[in-house]
């Protein structure tokens, strides 16, 4: 029976996990108006990890080396994603960093044979939907440049994901994983810490929003998503956040697009719902060459 509503609630957890990190470049925006960015990600991640670590029941030195792999790649996710937000609105953000779904693609098709020619189609639509909303209004900026490599590192950190997460319980892998950005984070922002303390004080709400919601129960929502469910399913599913991002974005902070920024929006909604109703297609998986493994 537990079987049967495995798929199903990892699907649900995904989707938790999207409407959350929808939430991220909105809370980001609020609390970068006085901490400097080194600051707010290591306070968040520290809030993050003191949170999980009471359910912690099992450690061990492999759970510190692959946790910790999957940590190094989240903080270059959230550092990359901290430091474009500072010359960007945040919808724009939340649909740039949507080109994960891109990238996780790629790496399916490089290295797995199970993306379909439907899914590829998909991924195209969906980055030239990416890419009316980003440059609209100008040239790309070093804010969209920032946003793309976090893309990149959190494409990786969901394949990697997919490897570890069925091999340990989600509590423990996400501790560990956010302790390592917790750390990196406090080495990153260590000349600055001392100097925003009472910073620190004065916004504790918004830090406590990222730290326990937007940064534990987000990983722990992931962890749980990704071991029921395959990682080229799952980044479409969180693919859906630039959505839960834009409403949020115009709700609290009234950010809105232009003509260009909603067809583009418009169309990459359309490659995630091609991805998303993916199971009634008769597509067949692209033949490609033998698969490269990954070894870890």
């Amino acid at each position: 029976m537990v079987q049967k509503f495995r798929y199903p609630l990892g699907v649900l957890s995904l989707l938790c996990a999207g409407l959350i990190f929808g939430s991220i470049p909105t809370a980001l925006k609020a609390a970068m108006v006085d901490f400097y960015p080194s600051v707010q990600l290591a306070i968040r991640f520290l809030i993050g990890a003191v949170a999980l670590t009471p359910f912690v029941r099992e450690f061990n030195l492999r759970l510190l080396r692959d946790g910790s792999m999957i940590g190094l790649v989240v903080f270059g996710c959230f550092a990359c994603e901290t430091l474009g937000l500072q010359t960007i609105s945040a919808n724009r953000a939340a649909f740039i960093f949507g080109l994960n779904f891109v990238f996780v693609t790629l790496f399916e098709l490089l290295f797995r044979q199970r993306i379909t020619m439907r899914v590829v189609v998909a991924s195209g639509i969906a980055f030239g939907g990416i890419a009316l909303m980003s440059w609209e209004g100008g040239e790309p900026g070093i804010g969209n440049l920032w946003l793309l490599l976090g893309a990149i590192c959190d494409a990786t950190s969901i394949i990697l994901l997919e490897k570890f997460a069925p091999q340990y319980s989600a509590v423990s892998l996400s501790a560990v994983r956010v302790w390592c950005v917790a750390i990196l984070g406090l080495l990153w922002a260590a000349p600055d810490i001392v100097q925003q303390f009472h910073l620190i004080q004065e916004h504790w709400q918004i830090l406590h929003y990222l730290g326990i919601i937007a940064t534990a129960v987000l990983c722990l929502l992931y962890t749980v998503g990704m071991q029921w469910v395959p990682a080229y399913q799952a980044v479409f599913i969180i693919a859906l956040e630039p959505l839960f991002g834009a409403m949020i974005a115009f709700l609290v902070r009234g950010e809105t697009f232009g003509y260009q920024g909603i067809i583009g929006a418009l169309l990459m909604l359309f490659g995630v719902v091609l991805v998303l109703t993916e199971g009634s297609a008769k597509d067949e998986p692209i033949p490609v060459l033998s698969p490269v493994k990954i070894q870890v």
